[in-house]
């Protein structure tokens, strides 16, 4: 069985997409097999990976005849993705009335064979409603994402009250925080710093050792449409880190 996990904030442009993208990558490079489920209706990483396909996940969300496999396609020998299209953006009101709304994903995904991924990353819109809540109650694991806002610490107390929402209904059982890592951080700021200390006293051993600093070479692999393994290694080690730090708290 694959290991699920959600890249979530309600906070926009911490750098969820880009993070997707090369966790993605670094297990690619290890040889592990993952799918990517672009579930918000901007579609950054079917733009960034350029990725099209005949179904997306608007039709997973809204045709009962269309699958997980309807929808795959390959960026490469090891990374698969399942994108999305603007289209989504009315998702919220097309299945605000449905029953099981918030489990339309998961209820699909049982009756896929994934037996050819290692692992399914699944990227979110910044609102915490019901496609991410999909998100959530598919997976196994989350991890927060943060970057170097004074609102950081605003935004994880709202994704938390969403998945204790969703705990208490019964929705979710085995779902775990993997962690919450820093992101677009700055190197030799004193506001850095002293936003660190902070964090590592209110957040301690929620928080990944791995903080991934701000560089334009993120940006520039995604303006290449590739991942920064694929763009520059010396950038890329980062997210190695980050995974051998994942697959750890997995076990």
């Amino acid at each position: 069985m694959s290991v699920i996990i959600t890249l979530i904030n309600v906070k926009g442009g911490v750098g969820k997409t880009t993070t997707t993208i090369n966790i993605a990558g670094a297990m690619a490079k290890l040889k592990r097999k993952v799918l990517i489920l672009d579930n918000d209706s901007q579609s950054n990483i079917s733009q960034i990976l350029n990725i099209n396909s005949q179904y997306n996940m608007y039709d997973l969300y809204t045709n009962s005849k269309v699958s997980f496999n309807d929808c795959i396609s390959k960026y490469n020998k090891y990374i698969y993705v399942i994108p999305n299209t603007i289209n989504s953006a009315i998702l919220e009101n097309e299945l605000y009335s449905k029953r099981n709304k918030e489990s339309i994903l998961k209820d699909k995904y049982d009756k896929f064979n994934d037996n050819n991924f290692d692992y399914v990353l699944i990227d979110n819109s910044p609102f915490l409603g019901i496609t991410v809540q999909n998100s959530l109650v598919m997976s196994n694991y989350y991890i927060e994402i943060i970057d170097n806002s004074t609102s950081a610490l605003q935004g994880l107390n709202m994704v938390n009250k969403v998945v204790n929402d969703l705990r208490e209904n019964g929705l979710i059982n085995e779902l775990k925080l993997l962690g919450i890592l820093r992101n677009r951080f700055k190197k030799r700021t004193l506001f850095n710093r002293q936003l660190n200390e902070v964090l590592q006293e209110e957040l301690k051993d929620k928080l990944f050792n791995t903080i991934i600093y701000d560089s334009v070479k993120y940006k520039e692999a995604v303006a290449l449409h590739k991942t920064i393994q694929d763009y520059n290694m010396t950038y890329s080690k980062p997210y190695k880190d980050l995974y051998y730090e994942l697959i750890s708290k997995i076990k």
